[in-house]
């Protein structure tokens, strides 16, 4: 079946007028776009209007996932990385899905400040020490460390809390808390590439979404993007990348916990989310060409791309 004839249910031009449906009904009542091997599309209704967009990637077929950057150099002060569409990215790297990456500041024209950790080929490019909050009525004030994604010289992805070592910002630690005490708490996380970003929705199998304890407070049903993985820990079996037109952290966590079981018989082992709202975006590559399910217009300076596991 061709992408085109699937109801893409993030589109921003035209809503899906479908009937209230569980996620569970939606895995089961909506096709599936085999985009490569191991590689599936579906766009999922999850309400009269909303919806998620979905790449199912069987981490045993051999498809590759990685995060796209190009360009990292330092500008006025910024570590700064080539802006483009994720449609773009997908071009560029041959891919068949991509979704916009981690935060991004400052516009420097075609290029845009890259915020939060980001590594390739096992080098820190941009670092992101634990950084210090201030407290409130219930929260308490401290060190706190955010959400990444990584990807081991394997392939293998990872969701941890992670951040550089202060006395050796090449090091990246991986904490098992957003508020660890101290920054020495944490123990080597020996990735190979990977972007921060945030907050965790899924931690060892249990839902957490520490959005206010990342200080990423989002509240309300926004735009989103996503990742997560099944598994064993250390073992996951599929990795899920995906965009919702408008979720709550609390709901999109409740999404995943529930597909995991209904399509793949696993559980949920970890889930976080990308940057969101304007950024949310996904692209994806058929027989019948490049779609974007949700194209904003908006140019990201890191991306997260599937390519198959001998691209033509």
């Amino acid at each position: 079946m061709s992408l085109a004839a699937v109801c893409l249910a993030g589109c921003q031009t035209s809503k899906p007028e479908v009937k209230t449906t569980s996620p569970t009904e939606a895995s089961a009542e909506h096709p599936r776009v085999n985009l490569t091997g191991g590689v599936t599309y579906a766009a999922l209704p999850i309400g009269p209007t909303e919806g998620v967009d979905l790449l199912d990637v069987d981490l045993s077929s051999g498809a590759r996932v990685a995060v796209a950057a190009e360009g990292i150099r330092r500008m006025d002060g910024d570590i700064v990385g080539a802006s483009i569409l994720p449609s773009e990215w997908l071009e560029r790297r041959k891919a068949v899905g991509a979704v916009n990456g981690g935060y991004f500041g400052r516009d420097h024209k075609d290029v845009k400040e890259i915020i939060g950790l980001l590594v390739q080929r096992g080098r820190v490019r941009h670092t992101a020490p634990p950084l210090t909050g201030h407290g409130s009525a219930t929260l308490a004030a401290g060190q706190y460390v955010r959400s990444a994604f990584g990807l081991f010289s394997d392939g293998t992805p990872s969701i941890v809390w992670a951040a550089t070592d202060p006395a050796n910002p090449q090091s990246v630690l991986q904490y098992d808390t957003p508020t660890p005490r101290r920054a020495g708490d944490g123990v080597p996380w020996r990735i190979d590439s990977a972007v921060g970003c945030g907050p965790m929705l899924i931690h060892g199998g249990q839902t957490v979404v520490t959005d206010r304890k990342e200080r990423l407070s989002n509240e309300g049903a926004r735009p989103r993007t996503f990742l997560a993985y099944d598994g064993a820990p250390g073992h996951p079996q599929h990795l899920l990348i995906g965009i919702a037109s408008a979720l709550t952290f609390t709901d999109l966590a409740q999404f995943l916990v529930d597909y995991f079981p209904k399509t793949h018989g696993t559980r949920a082992q970890a889930a976080m989310c990308l940057d969101g709202g304007s950024s949310t975006q996904m692209s994806v590559r058929d027989a019948s060409g490049v779609q974007s399910p949700r194209d904003t217009g908006v140019t990201v300076p890191t991306s997260i791309v599937v390519t198959a596991a001998n691209p033509g």
